[in-house]
């Protein structure tokens, strides 16, 4: 089916690629996405594209980028006189324009093949691409062959089958239209899209929106229960850090959107500020809870991670791991995870990753991140940040009879640099708890952090009237009898009491 905009016409030519529709602007780059439910394992895209230079391209982001264009099929380029223009792949991913001028505005079309579960994905298959039976997924990485750097304002309109919707990010240019405005050429591929017949759900506060796109019949039938889930987390988190996610320069923050597809396992992936996850509705509890877990963590990242952002990966245990601090606190307070599975998190989950990580003990947490590593000493950072965030709360809540927290350095931290071009390192983090904690942490990064001596909770839960028992390779929290006012408040504040 084409589609008419009203003004200046372009028509075009053959290899089956005809564009009825003007330019938005002057340079614009145009691209039209179609999803065929006869076909789901195909989407042809053609575009408009005005060039910077001589080469094509796919995105360079996620863990193996060179994979992208195996999948990109039929790809051709002609110019406006309809002349086909000779496309040569290049050796370092990508295809190679001949005989093509800067300026030029040129036809480009290809098929991409939705078949990346052929292979195994660091991550999983849920960052990537896949058909399922209400619908496909896509991230704007594996679908969008690009041109230049500078783009801006970019249009894309979406065909879709009688009976299906489709599910993006971006401001929609006509209401009821399948047509959007994306800012630039990082938020193109920094994206995940659905086309089927999912279902959406909107949470909506102070002009931030988390849309949830939900997909197949045991996810749809938990609706309600994902939105009164979501809903307490997200006030959780902006009640903590004051505001909802402020992004740095023009990147600013209107929509999350998280892609929840029916599956009998749990996995997640985020790309930019966008969340694609498998979950198992009417899997064991435990199951369940991971599966929000890791939404809430994810979703946190938009306040640690994105609207703080830090200059290395040697802050990756406090990115990571107290990000999994709040994570407990939001489920806590929201009263998806009682005490009991508190415990049970930090042990199963936590506690058992970090003294089992390689790294313990001849490692610093600071330096495990570093490249692409972080998940080959997940126990330290995710593990140890954890720790270590738990260690400094509590030392602060003691410190100040409770008068101030962790949750205060986070505020101050979002204050200070949530939407600005300002990062984070070490020194602002010790900095930072020093002042809130009235205290002096050096020993403490020095020794846990940019050391290489395991975190021991057992001094720290005492602030809260808690015996850290590690026996037998096991934590097991204890309530200590007969606890003091001041640490009956800590324990309150461990468990996400503001």
């Amino acid at each position: 089916m084409k589609h008419i905009f009203l003004g200046k016409f372009l028509i075009l030519f053959s290899l089956s690629f005809a564009w009825s529709h003007p330019t938005f602007s002057e340079g614009v780059d145009e691209y039209q996405v179609t999803f065929d439910n006869s076909s789901p394992n195909t989407i042809h895209v053609k575009a408009l594209i005005t060039l910077e230079d001589s080469l094509l391209y796919m995105s360079q982001n996620g863990p193996v980028p060179e994979r992208w264009p195996r999948y990109i099929r039929n790809i051709g380029v002609t110019n406006q006189d309809g002349k086909t223009l000779e496309v040569i792949d290049n050796e370092a991913g990508g295809w190679i324009l001949r005989g093509v001028n800067s300026g030029q505005r040129l036809f480009l079309h290809y098929d991409m093949s939705v078949d990346h579960e052929s292979e195994s994905w660091p991550g999983g298959i849920d960052g990537v691409a896949y058909v399922r039976d209400w619908g496909v997924m896509t991230s704007g990485r594996a679908l969008f062959v690009m041109n230049g750097r500078h783009k801006n304002d970019i249009r894309i309109r979406f065909e879709v089958p009688d009976g299906w919707s489709i599910s993006a990010p971006w401001r929609v240019l006509n209401e009821g239209s399948h047509t959007y405005s994306v800012p630039n050429l990082t938020e193109l591929q920094e994206t995940f899209l659905f086309a089927g017949t999912q279902s959406e759900l909107l949470v909506e506060r102070e002009g931030f929106t988390l849309k949830f796109v939900l997909g197949g019949p045991e996810v749809l039938k938990e609706q309600a229960r994902f939105e009164a889930v979501a809903s307490g987390v997200m006030d959780y988190y902006i009640d903590l850090m004051g505001g909802v996610p402020r992004l740095p320069g023009d990147n600013q923050t209107e929509q999350c959107m998280v892609i929840i597809s029916q599956s009998d396992r749990v996995d997640g992936e985020v790309i930019g500020q966008h969340i694609s996850m498998f979950m198992d509705p009417g899997g064991e509890q435990m199951n369940q809870l991971m599966g929000w877990f890791m939404f809430a963590h994810e979703f946190f990242h938009l306040w640690n991670g994105k609207s703080l952002r830090f200059t290395t990966s040697q802050t990756d245990w406090f990115k990571e791991g107290v990000s999994n601090y709040y994570t407990i606190k939001a489920l806590n307070q929201i009263g998806f995870a009682n005490e009991h599975l508190v415990f049970m998190i930090l042990n199963n989950l936590f506690y058992q990753r970090y003294i089992t990580d390689t790294g313990l003990g001849n490692m610093a947490p600071a330096e495990a991140a570093e490249g692409f590593s972080k998940d080959n000493h997940w126990g330290l950072i995710y593990g140890g940040g954890l720790f270590a965030g738990i260690a400094m709360d509590m030392e602060i809540r003691h410190k100040t009879g409770n008068r101030a927290s962790l949750d205060d350095v986070m505020r101050n931290f979002y204050r200070e640099y949530g939407g600005s071009d300002q990062t984070i390192d070490s020194n602002d983090i010790l900095a930072k708890v020093n002042q809130i904690g009235n205290t002096d942490f050096s020993e403490f990064m020095k020794s846990y952090i940019n050391g290489t001596d395991p975190i021991l909770l057992a001094p720290y839960m005492r602030y809260a009237g808690i015996e850290a028992d590690t026996s037998a390779n096991q934590l097991r929290l204890h309530h200590l009898q007969d606890k003091t006012d001041l640490q009956s408040d800590i324990w309150s504040g461990f468990l996400g009491a503001h």
